[in-house]
């Protein structure tokens, strides 16, 4: 049996960053700004409330940062990179092991932890968070990552999960995965949503059913790795045999063209043309 995988991911994390040493930015719209303060990276619920976007530009905001009162900050990576070690240590006590993600998002392995109640044990791992650092984070649970991330963001956007969605149960899994974008599934790209898209395959749940070998005739060995995350099989378990190199040469009676070339003349200047596609000289 696949030892549970836990994804913790911190609410908005460079403002809840800003927040747990700033008091008056709790409870009024934030952004936080890119290293040369030209777009939006991070936005409290707040703002994002008054539809500001992911990547906006800030000169295209200074209308709605006056009427609003937005606070607008720039970003500060040392602060961030050392409340990412603080939420880690906090959760170390409740995961065998841990694998970073990236700065706001870490899997952990539940390998040991099968005999509680993990619901209970990730509320626990969020209180002690946010007792230590302030920040509020969501949390899902699921036998592979792919899971963990969808469960993630049920866990964010449903508030009856109250910020922890254990998919291992396969009746409220299928419900989040047949109410779950494929556009949003993790690691499914823009154009491959397009092609799934257009073969009726619109939601999480339909990519799950989908045959193994159609996936990998729409998306490759990727496609076919996700489909099995999907049905609770770690990627790395499929197994998969690249397909034979295929490839093309073109050969010439190249010795007998050495053999009859006229002898090059150092004194004459040459040029050459296109040698990278040639590799041919041709005279001035």
């Amino acid at each position: 049996m696949t030892a549970p995988i836990a994804l913790i991911d911190c609410n908005n994390y460079y403002v809840s960053c800003e927040r747990a040493f700033d008091a008056s930015l709790v409870g009024v719209p934030v952004i936080v700004l890119s290293n040369n303060d030209g777009c939006a990276i991070a936005r409290s619920a707040e703002a994002k409330a008054l539809g500001i976007k992911m990547g906006d530009p800030i000169h295209h905001l200074r209308d709605v940062v006056r009427r609003h009162g937005i606070r607008v900050l720039s970003s500060n990576y040392t602060l961030y990179g050392d409340m990412q070690r603080r939420v880690i240590a906090a959760c170390e006590p409740f995961a065998r092991d841990f694998e970073i993600y990236s700065i706001d998002e870490t899997f952990l392995d539940l390998a040991g932890f099968e005999g509680r109640d993990l619901v209970d044990h990730a509320h626990a791992m969020r209180e002690q968070v946010r007792l230590w650092t302030t920040i509020p984070t969501c949390v899902g649970i699921a036998e592979t990552k792919t899971l963990a991330k969808l469960a993630n963001a049920a866990a964010k956007k449903d508030v009856r999960f109250e910020g922890v969605a254990d998919l291992r149960d396969e009746a409220v899994r299928r419900q989040v995965m047949d109410g779950f974008a494929v556009a949003d599934v993790w690691g499914v790209g823009g154009a491959t949503a397009r092609k799934l898209t257009g073969l009726g395959v619109h939601t999480a749940g339909a990519l799950r059913d989908m045959p193994m070998k159609q996936a990998r005739a729409v998306g490759t060995v990727v496609l076919e790795r996700l489909v099995a995350e999907l049905r609770g099989v770690p990627s790395d378990a499929v197994e998969s045999v690249a397909p034979r190199r295929k490839g093309m040469a073109v050969s010439g009676p190249t010795a007998l063209r050495f053999q009859t070339a006229a002898p090059i003349d150092p004194t004459r200047p040459r040029k050459c043309r296109f040698p990278a596609r040639t590799g041919r000289c041709r005279s001035q």
